[in-house]
């Protein structure tokens, strides 16, 4: 059977993978993640030919390591770029076949970031986009450079790789993501703004969504959970927050649960497990890892220092 005959025209972001070349790296799949997946790829130095289905995810990619000549053709007509570490290129939603070599000493790495179109339209309704505007214009993007995505992508790409790292983290900075490519990439480029809030009523609904992640530290907080106590979105809340606090809603719940798990830990003779269950951690290796981190010692050290 002819190869063409065996790719669809669409298939699932969790499908995708088989139709990949390179040896996978890190995979976000089994990750308690919302709205996307994160994969990253050693590539072959040469790839004569690969040819994948379209996707209905958002999916972005970009270099690890290394730098290659790519060719994609799309539509019938073949296109290249020299691309880079930093440099960006989107996967259009329809079939597609890619060609490349290395042009570097370096191993040649790629990470693939996939985003639930739900999540795009979520935050193009959070943003109050309307119309054509919540449709991003990256179709013919074979190559971009947008330091801000390729932080994010990063930053992504390191968080799937580290189990400590929480879905909070995560989730703000997707949403994050998302938002800045529907103000930068969305037809017209004219994104409208979150409805302004009542200030007086902002700092009211911060204490709120603190005395709430107080009251939960043990819990799977997720950025919507959180910007819904505070009546606001989640767009509007991340900013909010830290403007109200110093600190990311992440860095926040973080400080808390180690701030709890170290009284526990002074003040009780439960088990760094169950501290670190109480506290929101899903094992007590993460949770010692986070705990050494901020400070300096593990949690059994860190008792018997008294």
């Amino acid at each position: 059977m002819d190869v063409k005959t065996r790719i669809p025209k669409l298939t699932t972001t969790l499908a995708y993978d088989r139709y990949m070349a390179g040896q996978k790296l890190v995979s976000s799949v089994d990750r308690p993640w919302r709205h996307l997946v994160l994969r990253s790829y050693l590539e072959p130095n040469e790839q004569e030919l690969l040819e994948a289905p379209g996707l209905q995810d958002l999916t972005l990619m970009t270099l690890a390591s290394g730098a290659e000549h790519l060719e994609r053709n799309l539509n019938g007509r073949w296109e290249s770029a020299d691309l880079r570490v930093g440099d960006l290129w989107y996967v259009p939603s329809a079939p597609i076949s890619w060609r490349w070599r290395s042009i570097s000493d370096e191993p040649l790495s790629t990470v693939h970031l996939h985003i639930e179109r739900s999540l795009i339209d979520s935050v193009a309704d959070q943003m109050e986009l309307g119309g054509s505007r919540r449709e991003l214009s990256l179709g013919d993007a074979m190559q971009f450079h947008d330091p801000l995505v390729a932080g994010m992508l990063s930053a992504l790409h390191r968080a799937a790789g580290d189990p400590t790292d929480s879905r909070l983290y995560v989730d703000a900075l997707v949403h994050a993501l998302a938002a800045h490519l529907l103000q930068h990439y969305s037809h017209g480029r004219q994104a409208g703004t979150t409805p302004a809030q009542p200030e007086r009523l902002v700092p009211r609904r911060i204490r709120r969504v603190t005395d709430y992640i107080r009251a939960h530290l043990g819990a799977d907080l997720a950025i919507g959970e959180l910007a819904a106590h505070a009546d606001l979105s989640s767009f509007h809340f991340a900013r909010v927050f830290r403007r109200e606090t110093g600190e990311t809603p992440h860095q926040y719940v973080t400080r808390l649960r180690l701030e709890e798990a170290a009284r526990l830990l002074r003040s009780t003779d439960q088990t760094v497990l169950q501290i670190a269950i109480a506290v929101g951690y899903e094992n007590a290796s993460h949770f010692s890892v986070q705990f050494k981190r901020d400070y300096g010692v593990t949690p059994l050290a860190y008792r018997l220092r008294g």
